[in-house]
């Protein structure tokens, strides 16, 4: 399948997630990378393209956790040998906090470059 190019800048985030769909089916995935506009997920199945979601997972900043959560919808979801299927999934709104901790991951990879 072809993807178009990305334009964010993105960063590797391997947490646990909760990818829950919108008929309220829940699949636990790992998170792979994020960017400011969506996230790729390694699922053990595949996932239909053009859902609508949910993302939910925990990421450490300093010594705080914090909860992230984002609406989105599904964009691709294609096998791969090492990762079972891996999806990505297309932020289309994120609520200010988890906005808030996106923007700093993203700048602690740009300080690291």
């Amino acid at each position: 399948m072809t993807h178009k190019p990305r334009t964010n800048r993105r960063q590797t985030v391997s947490q646990p997630a909760t990818l829950t769909m919108t008929d309220e089916t829940r699949h636990t995935v790992r998170t792979l990378d994020l960017s400011h506009g969506g996230i790729s997920l390694q699922t053990d199945s595949q996932i239909r393209l053009a859902q609508y979601c949910a993302v939910s997972f925990k990421v450490q900043l300093g010594e705080n956790n914090h909860q992230v959560l984002a609406m989105g919808q599904v964009v691709y979801s294609d096998p791969d040998a090492a990762l079972g299927f891996k999806t990505g999934v297309q932020f289309l709104r994120i609520d200010d906090s988890s906005r808030a901790i996106f923007h700093q991951l993203l700048q602690e990879d740009a300080a690291d470059a």
